[in-house]
C-alpha cells in the first residue's frame, strides 16, 4: 500500500510539474529552457469517426498550425517557438462518455446526416454554443466531408479552422477563420497572438530567449550575444549562448577541448581515410577535434543554435580531474565510483558521445546486478553514485568488464558501442525516440573499422589486465 502511495504522489508531481491540467481541453505550457510554448488539443470522436478520420484530422490541424514544411510559428519580443499537439482518442458517445479535459465531437455522414444548427443551416461542421474556447471543453458536430476537395484543386482546411474555435478563435478573425478555401486558409501572427493569449493566460516569452539572436540587448540583460559580428566579451572569455553572459571558457585537454585552434590541431590526428577537423564549440568556447563534414551533428558548432544549449554553470559543469588509474597490477574487485567518474570522462572526451548523452540522467546496470548514476550536463558529468536514479532519462547496459576496458583505456567508448558491449535505450517515447534517431545516426555516420557485435571482448578480469 506504501509503494503504491508513493508511485501516486510521484505521478501527480510530474504531472503538476509538467503543467498538464486536469481540467483543461486546450492548454497552454512553456518550456523556458528550450524557449517553447506548446499548445495541446484533446479532441475525443464519438463512433461515427474510425481511426483514419480521427488520424486525418490529428495530422491535418497538427501541419497547418505548425506551418510544417514552413517556418514555424513565434510569440513574442524573442521569439519563443509555438508548436501545436493534438491528442484524439475514440468514445462511443459524446453525451454518455464526455469529460473536462477533452472536447467531443459527433460525426455523420455529411450526405444523409448533414450537421444542422437549431434554425437547421447544413454546415460541414461547426462547434456547438457558445462555440468558441480558451480552455474548457466543447461538444461539435462535424462531418464527413471536413477537408474535403476544393473546386480550383487542393482542400478546404475544415479541420484547423474548427480547432481554431477550440484556441479561442472566431469566425471573421481573418485568414482561416474567415476562409477556407485553399490559398486564402492562411495563419496569421494575429491569431497565433490571439491563442497565446486566450489560452496561456498571458504567459510571456522569457527575456533569455532573446540570446542568440545577433543583438546585444542590455534591457534584456545582456552583456553579448554568440551570433553577434563582433564579440563584447574580454580576451580570454566566451558568449554563453543560452544566457548571453561573458564567461570564461573551461577546457579540458584531457576530454579533447582546447583553448585555441592552434592547440587543438596539434592534437587532432587525421589517420587515412578518416580526415579529422578542429570545430569552435560556442556552447563552451572551446575546441575540440571531429569527422571532416560532419559539423553539422554537431549542434554546438553554429552560432545560430542557443536554444539547444544548456545551462551555462561553469562552476557546477566544470570537468571532474582524471582519476590516476591505480596499478595494473592491483586487484579491485568492484567497479567503484572511481571508475566511473574516470569512464564519464573519457565519455566525454568524445564530442559525439557528450553531444549524446547532452544533459542526460543515467542508469548504469552491470550484468551482476549493481546498479550506478550519473547524471550529465553539456556532455560532462556532474553528479554520480551508487544506486539508480528514480527519474532517469536513460539506462546503459554494460559489464564489468567493458568498464574496466575502457577505464585501461583497451578499448574506446566508440568501439564499445559499435561491438554492442555497451547498450542504451530513452526512458518513455519522447527519449525512446530521440536515441532510436541518435543511433541510427551514429551506426550510419560515425566510421569504425574493427571487431564486429559477435568477437569476445579481451580478457580484463576483477581490475587486473591479463597479459
Amino acid at each position: 500500500m506504501e509503494r503504491s502511495a508513493n508511485i501516486l504522489v510521484l505521478l501527480l508531481g510530474f504531472l503538476f510539474l509538467s503543467g498538464i491540467s486536469f481540467a483543461d481541453a486546450t492548454s497552454c505550457k512553456l518550456d523556458e529552457e528550450t524557449c517553447t510554448f506548446t499548445i495541446t488539443i484533446n479532441i475525443a470522436f464519438d463512433s461515427g469517426a474510425d481511426s483514419t478520420y480521427r488520424n486525418n484530422a490529428e495530422r491535418a490541424i497538427e501541419d497547418f498550425w505548425n506551418n510544417a514544411g514552413g517556418t514555424p510559428p513565434t510569440y513574442g519580443d524573442c521569439k519563443c517557438l509555438v508548436k501545436f499537439e493534438v491528442n484524439t482518442k475514440p468514445v462511443q458517445d459524446c453525451d454518455t462518455q464526455g469529460s473536462a479535459d477533452w472536447h467531443c465531437i459527433k460525426v455523420t455522414p455529411f450526405a444523409s446526416k448533414p450537421p444542422v444548427d437549431t434554425n437547421g443551416k447544413k454546415y460541414i461542421g461547426y462547434m456547438y454554443p457558445p462555440g468558441v474556447s480558451t480552455k474548457g471543453n466543447l461538444t461539435g458536430w462535424w462531418s464527413d466531408g471536413m477537408d474535403g476537395a476544393a473546386p480550383g484543386g487542393g482542400n478546404y482546411a475544415d479541420f484547423a479552422h474548427e480547432a481554431g474555435h477550440l484556441m479561442g478563435l472566431e469566425d471573421g478573425d481573418g485568414g482561416i477563420m474567415s476562409n477556407t478555401t485553399p490559398g486564402q486558409a492562411t495563419q496569421t501572427q494575429a491569431h497565433i497572438n490571439e491563442i497565446m493569449r486566450d489560452v496561456c493566460g498571458g504567459k510571456q516569452c522569457p527575456d533569455r530567449c532573446c540570446c542568440g539572436n545577433g543583438a546585444v540587448e542590455k534591457d534584456k540583460g545582456e552583456e553579448c550575444d554568440p551570433a553577434a559580428q563582433a564579440s563584447t566579451c574580454g580576451a580570454g572569455a566566451f558568449c554563453c549562448p543560452y544566457c548571453c553572459q561573458c564567461e570564461k571558457p573551461q577546457c579540458d585537454p584531457a576530454a579533447g577541448e582546447y583553448a585555441t585552434k592552434t592547440e587543438c590541431e596539434a592534437n587532432c590526428p587525421s589517420p587515412e581515410g578518416n580526415p579529422q577537423e578542429c570545430v569552435y564549440s560556442y556552447w563552451s568556447g572551446c575546441w575540440f577535434c571531429i569527422p571532416q563534414g560532419l559539423s553539422g551533428l554537431y549542434p554546438e558548432t553554429s552560432s545560430t543554435n542557443p536554444r539547444e544549449c544548456g545551462k551555462c554553470n561553469h562552476s557546477s559543469t566544470a570537468s571532474v580531474p582524471p582519476i590516476p588509474a591505480p596499478p595494473r597490477t592491483t586487484m579491485r574487485p568492484d567497479v567503484g565510483e572511481e571508475m566511473l567518474w574516470e569512464v564519464a570522462r573519457v565519455v566525454a572526451s568524445g564530442p559525439v558521445l557528450s553531444g549524446m548523452f547532452g544533459n542526460e540522467r543515467a542508469n548504469i546496470y552491470l550484468e551482476d546486478g549493481r546498479v550506478y548514476y550519473l547524471v550529465f550536463s553539456n556532455g560532462r558529468a556532474v553528479d554520480g553514485g551508487e544506486g539508480g536514479l528514480p527519474d532517469q532519462t536513460m539506462n546503459i547496459y554494460m559489464s564489468e568488464q567493458t568498464a574496466w576496458m575502457i577505464y585501461y583505456g583497451d578499448i574506446e567508448p566508440t568501439e564499445a558501442l559499435k561491438r554492442n558491449l555497451i547498450t542504451y535505450e530513452g526512458v518513455g517515447f519522447v527519449e525512446g525516440l530521440k536515441f532510436w534517431a541518435s543511433d541510427f545516426v551514429f551506426d550510419i555516420l560515425v566510421p569504425y573499422e574493427g571487431p564486429g557485435p559477435n568477437m569476445p571482448p579481451e580478457e580484463v578480469l576483477a581490475g587486473e589486465r591479463i597479459y
